[in-house]
C-alpha cells in the first residue's frame, strides 16, 4: 500500500463528515484524518493521527480542534508493556489494552479489524482505550469482533447496548456502519 487508501464518511446519526487516510511508513501504520461533526456543544472539528505497529497495536494517537467552544489538545502514548498516557498522564484504567477506539470516527475499527484479518481471527472479544467524545477521557470499553463473510464483521459493545453489522473494504476500512455512518468516496 505505497500510496495509501483514502476514504470519507458521512454521518448518519447527526450532521457530520470524516475524510480519512491509512498508509504505512516503514514498520508503522498511520492513520490520519479530520472529523468535522454537529456536536451537542455545538459544531465540532477534530484533526486526528493514529500512530500503529505494523501487528496493528496503537503506539500513539493525537487530536487537535474543538467542540463546541472546548479545545482539544490531546497527545497519546501506548509504551511497550500496554501503559496509555494523555499529555503526560497516566492512565491507569486501560493499561494492558492494544486499541485506542476514537469515539468520534470509525477509523479506529480498522486496527482490531486489521490485526484479526493478519491473525486469521474469526472473532475475539477485546477492550479498546476509547476516547469519550462526551468529556474526552480515556475509558475500557469491552467489544466483541465477530467476521462475517470476507467484507463483514459484526460488531457489539455490550456496555452501551450496541451492535452493528460493519463491511469493510480490502484495506480494512469501514465503508458500512450502521446507524452511524457510510462511506460517501
Amino acid at each position: 500500500m505505497a500510496a495509501g487508501a483514502h476514504i470519507l464518511w458521512r454521518r448518519l446519526d447527526r450532521p457530520g463528515h470524516d475524510a480519512c487516510r491509512l498508509w504505512s511508513e516503514g514498520a508503522l501504520w498511520r492513520i490520519e484524518g479530520m472529523a468535522v461533526w454537529a456536536d451537542a456543544s455545538g459544531p465540532a472539528q477534530i484533526a486526528y493521527e493514529v500512530s500503529a505497529s505494523e501487528d496493528w497495536v496503537t503506539r500513539s494517537a493525537r487530536l487537535m480542534g474543538r467542540a463546541g467552544k472546548r479545545a482539544v489538545s490531546l497527545s497519546i502514548h501506548r509504551d511497550d508493556l500496554g501503559n496509555w498516557r494523555v499529555n503526560g498522564e497516566s492512565v491507569p484504567e486501560v493499561t494492558g489494552l492494544r486499541d485506542i477506539d476514537l469515539g468520534f470516527t470509525p477509523a479506529t475499527n480498522t486496527l482490531p479489524i486489521r490485526r484479526m484479518r493478519a491473525a486469521r481471527q474469526d472473532g475475539a472479544d477485546l477492550a479498546g482505550a476509547w476516547l469519550d467524545p462526551d468529556d474526552w477521557q480515556l475509558k475500557p470499553l469491552p467489544q466483541h469482533y465477530e467476521r462475517r463473510g470476507d467484507n463483514g464483521w459484526h460488531y457489539r459493545s455490550p456496555s452501551h447496548d450496541f451492535t452493528a453489522d460493519l463491511t469493510i473494504d480490502g484495506d480494512g476500512l469501514v465503508t458500512d456502519y450502521p446507524p452511524l455512518w457510510i462511506k460517501e468516496v
